[in-house]
């Protein structure tokens, strides 16, 4: 989840090198911030809440010397509140070790009670700290840098990537990385250690990933790696991977927000998944196997789009399940195929189930818009996004991006397994080629309308969207949308689920969006999807509608307020319509309301703990 960067050079260049490669991860957490850097035989430390970027352009950080060598942390917490005190790094209690970390260990209570029953005094509320600490207790006993980090790994419980820099290794960042991403590069003038490869721009393109277990000692020329081997920590070769259309620093150009950028990227990205040569899709499903997928948060419900999918258009049994449950659901044995649907390709839920799949002997297939990350790096067969960089933490284009390869993945083993029609195949395609432009302009004139559905009713605090079918898991989505970004509480639900119960919150406080689909093509699904509006209208529930432009004038009559969409008819591209409606209308009660909106409180892009 957070952001790491270490840096060293033989020049006293790395500082503000340092702190400008950080920002390019806060999206990975932005509760704090901060900065180590090793002056003469001395550690200096400067860090604060919010966010680093905010920092740098207010100048905080310029009172920092110029260094050598350099160390920072963006953060989002998971032990101890969002204080300066519990920002990264946290230095040892002789001050001659500082330490960032990502992950959680699990047995940090146990290990600060030995520490503190030692006479060691913490300055923090994090489970981080003990790392520090014990560093430099093994170096205070006389271990080296390399065994030192080694004796402390062992005693840790949980997952973690640890960066280290002392004062006794002046040209030196030592790593450590346990199911916690860790990457290096060097130049032969800076080496640097980083949790996100999107920080190694302008180092160099071969970059080495570290495997859980590893030690590594970072210098500007060289990079060495250690690991356990027969009971001993010894040297290791790693593999270097060429870096090929990474992903490079994006500019938000004229655009106010990225997200607003990203979702008007939209069109381009549809464009790049329908690009993916057809061969690419071939022989990934078996026809008489069921397909699992995974994912966590949006790519959750873009899994479940999927499910929908490869059953209408390929006639495939298929089931998504949540990352962080799919352990104890999840059925998986040789040959059985899975898909991994995520945004960073590090999601760590999702990156443990796939482990243990492939331990099985599971068919592991990525849907990721990272390449070379580990999701990308594990799996049998990849299906890029080349979506470009999503910096806003809310995922917009890269959430279409994916079911656009999964619609091609259904509609490509549909013709394969002659489920399909080569008629419908034909009109899909026909449909998917369309679509950019179709989504263009809808981008471009909608905004209006949108935004003035925004001022009318941002201010409302409850919220349920509903959907049937396909437009399920999209309601859902929608409103994960609208929650993450306004703060409102918002609920995506079945239609036909919600006379069971939860109609009991209506009143005429209590505001409804009715996802529709086409009433020409899909007449059984939109009547049934009608007739939960009409129950919620008749107990004075307001329902805002967003489907189809040619609804009958008598069925319109049932909405506060309709939001024609330029449908193609046909399941594919109307899904995806009502998806970035879905995003639009979250993005702009979010400005209404005034909200952070490419970092909303509480969140990060990349989910990579526990």
């Amino acid at each position: 989840m957070c952001g790491i960067v270490g840096m060293t050079s033989p020049e006293n260049i790395v500082t503000g090198q340092t702190a400008d490669q950080l920002s390019v991860l806060e999206y990975r957490g932005y509760d704090s911030w901060g900065l180590a850097c090793l002056t003469e035989d001395t550690l200096a430390v400067v860090k604060d809440t919010g966010s680093i970027g905010k920092a740098l352009r207010e100048g905080r950080l310029s009172g920092l010397p110029d260094a050598s060598l350099a160390l920072g942390h963006t953060r989002w917490a998971t032990h101890g509140g969002v204080t300066a005190a519990n920002a990264h790094p946290h230095l040892s209690y002789d001050r001659a070790v500082a330490v960032v970390h990502n992950g959680v260990i699990e047995n940090h209570q146990q290990l600060r009670r030995d520490l503190e029953a030692s006479g060691v005094t913490f300055a923090s509320d994090t489970d981080s700290e003990v790392a520090a600490h014990l560093i430099a207790r093994h170096l205070e006993h006389g271990a080296s840098m390399r065994d030192a980090i080694a004796a402390t790994t062992a005693t840790l419980s949980g997952e973690y990537a640890l960066a280290v820099i002392s004062v006794t290794e002046p040209a030196t960042v030592w790593g450590a990385k346990h199911k916690s991403p860790l990457v290096v590069a060097f130049d032969g003038q800076r080496g640097i250690l980083a949790s996100d490869q999107m920080a190694l721009d302008g180092i160099s393109n071969d970059v080495l990933f570290l495997d859980d277990g590893d030690i590594v000692a970072v210098r500007a020329d060289s990079a060495e790696v250690y690991a356990a081997v027969h009971g001993s920590v010894q040297p290791v070769t790693r593999a270097f991977t060429r870096l090929t259309g990474r992903q490079e620093r994006a500019d938000k150009g004229q655009y106010p927000h990225w997200m607003i950028k990203e979702i008007h990227e939209t069109p381009t990205a549809v464009t790049a998944a329908s690009s993916l040569p057809a061969e690419r899709f071939a022989s990934v499903l078996p026809p008489d196997r069921a397909v699992t997928l995974i994912g966590a948060g949006s790519a959750f419900y873009v899994a479940s789009m999927g499910q929908y999918l490869l059953k209408s258009l390929a006639g495939i049994r298929a089931s998504a399940l949540p990352s962080d449950e799919a352990e104890y659901l999840a059925v998986l044995g040789p040959g059985d195929p899975l898909i991994a649907v995520s945004q960073s390709g590090e999601t760590f839920d999702t990156l443990e189930i796939c482990r243990t799949a492939l331990a099985a002997g599971a068919v592991l297939t990525s849907i990721c818009n990272v390449p070379s990350s580990t999701q990308e790096r594990l799996a049998t067969h990849r299906l890029p996004q080349g979506s470009g960089p999503e910096i806003c933490v809310l995922s917009t284009k890269s959430i279409v991006s994916q079911v656009v390869l999964l619609a091609r993945l259904a509609l490509e083993t549909g013709r394969a397994n002659r489920t399909l029609s080569a008629e419908r195949y034909a009109a899909h395609q026909e449909s998917l080629e369309r679509l950019p432009d179709t989504l263009t302009e809808f981008i471009a004139t909608a905004s209006t309308s949108v935004q003035a559905l925004a001022a009318k009713y941002s201010h409302v605090g409850d919220w349920f969207f509903l959907g049937r079918g396909i437009l399920y898991p999209a309601a859902c989505e929608s409103a994960l949308k609208f929650k993450e970004v306004n703060y409102h509480h918002a609920e995506g639900m079945a239609s036909g689920f919600f006379k069971h119960g939860t109609i009991s919150l209506i009143d005429e406080h209590f505001y409804t969006v009715a996802l529709l689909p086409s009433h020409t093509d899909d007449p059984d699904r939109y009547a049934a999807t009608l007739a939960a509006v009409s129950e919620i209208a008749a107990r004075k529930g307001p329902v805002i509608g967003i489907g189809p432009a040619d609804l009958p004038a008598d069925d319109l009559n049932t909405f506060v307020e309709y939001l024609p969409l330029p449908y193609h008819g046909d399941e594919i591209a109307d899904l995806i319509i009502q998806l970035v409606a879905g995003q639009l209308l979250a993005y702009y009660c979010a400005l209404d309301l005034g909200r952070e909106i490419d970092q909303p409180r509480s969140l990060a892009k990349s989910v990579t703990v526990r």
